[in-house]
């Protein structure tokens, strides 16, 4: 049975956080809870024994409450959750006073830039980059969420950013549409660039990627996805590649028992020393470390 650190889960109380990107969700806006997440990494073929919880982009005015309540979670005997990636306005100056009051609990930061009233290179302002350097120096990661389009933006700022390690969430956010087949002129330009934006990512020593994103649809299971998924593992190569799980989300497509097993499935003929990194030992090392 594989033991796994998932490295991205998402949990959250209605009724204590207003999450505004819900208002346009069906099934997401309801709560979640750990239990619920407890429930669903049941199984036979392989145990989560950690898990990282990653902030739930809330409303501004709920994001300290969102700390408090996950810092107190994580110091819990009986939680799952052992770190945390809380979010931050890595934009402004103020950005150092605010994190010097969780630094010592946390493992890092995210801010979500692919929300709607995120303008295009956001992340490359001055004070945006230089706060994600001093990430680096205080000893915590940065998650890059962004549009997929946009990620020569992220190889920028990750090459501005170079004692920061940079954690691309799902695989870059692709579209999966645009990579099931059957493959136009369209999607193979778009696949493309996709793998172009990665390549220059992972050539950044300082860029570790989490397999995660995939979703199945009424035209496409995981295993369509299989070439591309074992591509973008290659690219990044067995240290710097994490498990997720993206708990909730995953439950739109395929759930994350079957995004687990599928992922157990294709990496089945990899080493014993791949497959560790890639389940647990690759998070011990960036998010878990000093706890």
């Amino acid at each position: 049975m594989e033991k796994i650190i998932d490295t991205h889960v998402h949990t959250w109380d209605l009724k204590q956080l207003r999450l505004p990107w819900l208002d346009t969700e069906e099934y997401l806006a309801q709560t979640f809870t750990e239990a619920d997440y407890q429930k669903d990494v049941a199984s036979d073929y392989f145990t989560i024994t950690d898990a990282l919880y990653v902030e739930v982009d809330c409303a501004p005015n709920d994001r300290e409450k969102e700390n408090d309540w996950i810092i107190d979670q994580c110091k819990s005997a009986t939680s799952i959750f052992k770190s945390a990636v809380i979010s931050g306005d890595l934009a402004i100056d103020q950005f150092r006073e605010y994190i010097e009051k969780y630094r010592s609990n946390i493992s890092g930061v995210r801010q979500v830039l692919h929300v709607p009233e995120r303008e295009r290179g956001f992340c490359l302002q001055p004070q945006f980059i230089e706060n994600v350097r001093y990430l680096g120096e205080i000893g915590l990661t940065f998650d890059l969420c962004m549009r997929n389009e946009e990620l020569s933006d992220g190889y920028e700022l990750a090459k501005a950013c170079p004692n920061t390690h940079i954690i691309l969430n799902h695989m870059g956010n692709p579209n999966m549409e645009m990579l099931s087949q059957p493959l136009t002129d369209e999607k193979r330009h778009y696949r493309e660039n996709w793998f172009k934006d990665l390549k220059k990512l992972s050539d950044l020593p300082n860029v570790y990627c989490k397999i995660s994103g995939v979703m199945e649809t009424d035209k496409a299971n995981f295993e369509d996805f299989s070439e591309e998924i074992n591509q973008v593992m290659t690219l990044f190569g067995e240290d710097r590649i994490l498990y997720a799980s993206n708990f909730p989300v995953i439950d739109l497509g395929g759930g994350l028992n079957k995004w687990t097993n599928f992922l157990l499935t294709l990496t089945a003929d990899r080493s014993k020393e791949f497959r560790g990194k890639l389940f647990s030992e690759n998070a011990r090392s960036i998010y878990l470390k000093q706890k």
